[in-house]
């Protein structure tokens, strides 16, 4: 087995590349990276084979995937601000298409192409969905419809070219691991810790830890998973308010998670968006994710655990595993 990993920098790649290097040896796995990308601490060697390229360009793609037998794509951008929909498209979308491309040209064995439960429907009323839930996310959810829009190039190729994929839906991934104090789990530690928090999104969300994420893609890699069938890999839904409760619980902090209004949420990111079109920085909220706080998107995950043979880690462990992470990595970073 010779694997490529797409997105290996992030918080998903620094837990999954260690692990690949443990099963494998250095020698049969790969990165590619952005030209100066920084490499995470927990698999920053000077022995990992490193192929520089962009996501975004089709040769650099298609050089990199040659030569692999199995490619594990993790890259991918999160955005909700309108001025950023066409580095979405061209990422999400468009370098999707140049993932499959080349793995249909360079014969990939198998293609794990991680996309997100955002690729999938939603019940409005609070129902877990399941992968055949039809796409209902409204269009100005760019995100949503970015992820939606790439998985289905995933698909097409399987139905139609012979393409050897299986896709992997994660919720909001969350655990040890994340090396960026800006994403938003960490931001909760952070503020958590620093005093109490008061007010909460209104909605519910589904999460699932990062080492989870991790075992269901070694699994995929072993042959696990159907091609061209998608998997829901949550570990718990519940609602925001209860996320931000067991976080300070394990901060050792108060919280007070009132859940704030979705259309006062709206508002104040229509109004922060308005404000970047002159500053032209990235506004802490906008619009679409003021409405989506007041949604409650739950996910059922009995497809994965059943055809993956995988039982999830408690949201309790995932929290507390994730504080103490936090703690000892990024506490001090301001």
């Amino acid at each position: 087995m010779n694997i490529l990993v797409t997105g290996a920098t992030g918080f998903v790649g620094s837990v999954l590349m260690p692990e690949l290097f443990g099963k494998y040896g250095q020698e049969s796995v790969a990165a590619l990276v952005l030209p100066g990308d920084p490499l995470p601490r927990t698999w920053r060697d000077p022995g990992v084979r490193l192929v520089e390229g962009d996501i975004r360009d089709r040769p650099s793609v298609a050089r990199a995937v040659e030569g692999h037998t199995h490619v594990v794509h993790l890259a991918g951008f999160i955005s909700y601000w309108k001025r950023e929909t066409d580095r979405l498209e061209e990422i999400n979308v468009d370098g999707v298409r140049s993932i499959v491309e080349a793995c249909l040209s360079a014969g990939v064995r198998r293609l794990v192409h991680v996309s997100s439960v955002g690729a999938i429907g939603f019940d409005r009323t609070g129902r877990p969905a399941d992968e055949s839930t039809p796409f209902n996310w409204p269009p100005d959810i760019l995100y949503m419809t970015s992820k939606r829009r790439g998985q289905d190039i995933v698909e097409q190729a399987v139905r139609e070219r012979g393409l050897r994929a299986v896709i992997l839906n994660p919720a909001s991934i969350m655990g040890p691991g994340d090396h960026d104090p800006k994403t938003p789990h960490n931001e909760l530690y952070r503020r958590v810790s620093r005093g109490p928090l008061i007010g909460s999104f209104a909605g519910g969300l589904a999460v699932v830890d990062v080492r989870d994420l991790v075992a269901v893609i070694l699994k995929a890699l072993e042959g696990r998973g159907r091609d061209g069938q998608s998997y829901l890999v949550v570990g718990a839904n519940l609602p925001y308010r209860d996320v931000i409760r067991l976080i300070a619980r394990a901060c050792g902090r108060r919280a007070y998670p009132f859940p704030i209004p979705a259309p006062l949420l709206t508002a104040a990111g229509r109004a922060l968006e308005g404000i970047s079109r002159v500053s032209r920085r990235r506004p802490l909220l906008t619009g679409s994710y003021g409405r989506l706080s007041g949604w409650t998107a739950y996910y059922d995950n009995t497809k994965s655990r059943e055809e993956f043979g995988h039982e999830y880690i408690p949201v309790e462990r995932t929290v507390r595993d994730g504080w103490e992470y936090f703690r000892n990595a990024l506490f001090r970073i301001p």
